[in-house]
């Protein structure tokens, strides 16, 4: 979904959309939405800025960190976003980069593309690590079997004696 600025009233103007997951593709292997994505917001022209904030609300797949099993995150969330024109980013640039120009987004002058918008919010909000729950075992090292599910029997491996120094600092030795 595309707002064009010449469709604004007053420079102002708002936007809906709901999205099914096949609408969206966020180009990132590690998530997945698992349900319709909607977005809601203001645009806004502030002289050379436009200025737009919203809210995003979806349901996204991830896989866990540990067992590899499918979990389901609500992702929500709101946003405020500045973007100015690149011949406006380019007059503007100065010799320091400081919060404020990095904050900045540049398009084309003509439209703003809230699908892009909307995919950088919830790639944005996607944890980095995810737990299918907290105490998680995950798989075993040694056969490979997922022991949330299974007890494998397997006894844990020799410590590699270049680590074995590490092993009596964690029992309080020196």
């Amino acid at each position: 979904m595309r707002v064009e600025l010449v469709n604004l009233e007053n420079g102002k103007g708002e936007f809906a959309n709901i999205y099914e997951p096949d609408d969206l593709d966020l180009g990132d292997e590690r998530a997945k939405l698992c349900g319709t994505t909607s977005v809601f917001g203001k645009i806004r022209q502030a002289g050379i800025e436009v200025i737009v904030t919203g809210h995003v609300e979806v349901c996204v797949q991830v896989e866990c960190d540990r067992c590899l099993s499918p979990i389901e995150l609500p992702v929500s969330g709101d946003f405020s976003l500045e973007y100015i024109t690149d011949s406006d980013y380019e007059a503007t640039k100065s010799a320091e980069l400081t919060e404020d120009v990095m904050s900045i987004g540049v398009f084309d002058g003509e439209s703003i593309d809230v699908d892009e918008i909307v995919k950088e919010q919830i790639l944005l909000a996607v944890p980095i690590r995810s737990l299918c729950k907290p105490d998680c075992k995950g798989f075993c090292p040694t056969c490979g079997v997922d022991m949330n599910v299974v007890e494998c029997g397997c006894q844990p491996s020799e410590i590699d004696p270049r680590w074995e120094a590490l092993k009596g600092l964690m029992n309080g030795k020196s």
